[in-house]
């Protein structure tokens, strides 16, 4: 009963809250809408947010949203991430939060789940500024706290500049925006001879039980190797225009002719929300290994297969700090053999 009239009573708050809607101006004509020099209107998926001020608690309700709230100096209040952690704070944000949480020095709010954020505890915590995902439209955010809606399958760079007008630390964009430009011209120097001798290169998600395996053509890193001057491999009768990844068995992949293999994989579903982040990268080299159809490939037996994090790599964290991730392992990942696959 007493979590019934708990829920009840953040029913009709909730209700209150959005009767109100004092944040999303998306009728309002511009000029009216900014009511005081210290007030702004943010263009968003969403429609169009009045913001006053510099937020100082910010809810992030998406891994890649937190990247780029992070490379512009911006600290989160609260977080939603992609595993479950189970402690009600980020106590221990760099063992808590995969590769995001060695930049986070706050300990913020454990939001839960992206997919499904407690409503309850954002109005809890009355934050400033909400950054949500586009593809949630949920009206319920705008009424806690202005909500700023991010298309996370738009350009990086575009977005960044969305947050930044949101966060006020527009400031910040032109140092990201170049620091980045610079570690990939850098990467790209170094690693031109083997782009010369090298330069097909094949992008491979695979579970961690290797019941799936599909080759990928929009992830992150691929675009990044593109830049770099490698060349996506696809096989003759797909056309990587017309989606991002394509499923295959391991008789196809055995056909697929690269200089370079990049197998990307997942933790399995034992994340516990205490220990270390980990992926048993080590467990799929050994599945694969045991794939003699595998073995016939130019890029297997010039010991040029690496097995890397779809977390990273692919799926979740993203740019720009995911990038910069990806630049920094890149040349010693890829300069030298993999000798660990006839282990």
């Amino acid at each position: 009963m007493r979590n019934f009239l708990r829920s009840l009573g953040l029913f009709f708050l909730v209700a209150i809250l959005i009767a109100c809607q004092p944040h999303i101006l998306q009728n309002a004509p511009l000029e009216q809408s900014v009511t005081s020099a210290n007030c702004r209107i943010v263009e968003h998926e969403g429609g169009r947010t009045q913001i006053c001020g510099k937020p100082q608690k910010v809810a992030i309700l998406e891994p890649k949203l937190l990247s780029m709230a992070l490379a512009l100096g911006v600290q989160p209040a609260a977080y939603a991430d992609y595993y479950t952690v189970r402690s009600p704070r980020f106590d221990n944000p760099s063992q808590q939060i995969p590769y995001l949480g060695q930049f986070v020095t706050s300990q913020p709010i454990n939001l839960g789940d992206r997919d499904t954020p407690s409503l309850e505890l954002l109005t809890l915590l009355k934050p400033d500024l909400i950054l949500d995902v586009s593809w949630r439209k949920n009206p319920l955010l705008s009424s806690i706290a202005p909500t700023v809606s991010i298309d996370i399958d738009k350009a990086w760079q575009s977005n960044l500049k969305i947050v930044a007008q949101a966060l006020d630390q527009e400031k910040n964009v032109e140092a990201v925006l170049t620091s980045h430009q610079q570690a990939l011209d850098q990467v790209r120097a170094q690693l031109s001879s083997l782009v010369g001798t090298h330069p097909k290169i094949l992008n491979v998600v695979a579970s961690p039980t290797m019941d799936h395996i599909s080759v990928d053509y929009g992830g992150n890193a691929i675009r990044l190797l593109e830049k770099i001057g490698f060349q996506p491999v696809a096989l003759p009768t797909i056309d990587p225009s017309s989606a991002e990844r394509f499923q295959i068995d391991l008789e196809t992949l055995a056909q697929i002719d690269a200089d370079i293999i990049l197998v990307n994989s997942w933790r399995l579903d034992n994340w516990d929300g205490r220990s270390a982040y980990q992926v048993p990268l080590r467990d799929l080299q050994q599945q694969w290994a045991k794939q003699p159809l595998l073995h016939t490939s130019r890029a297997w037996k010039e010991k040029r297969v690496y097995f890397v994090d779809y977390y990273l790599w692919i799926g979740v964290t993203m740019p720009p700090l995911a990038d910069s991730l990806i630049l920094e392992q890149l040349p010693s990942l890829l300069r030298s053999p993999n000798l660990s696959l006839l282990d």
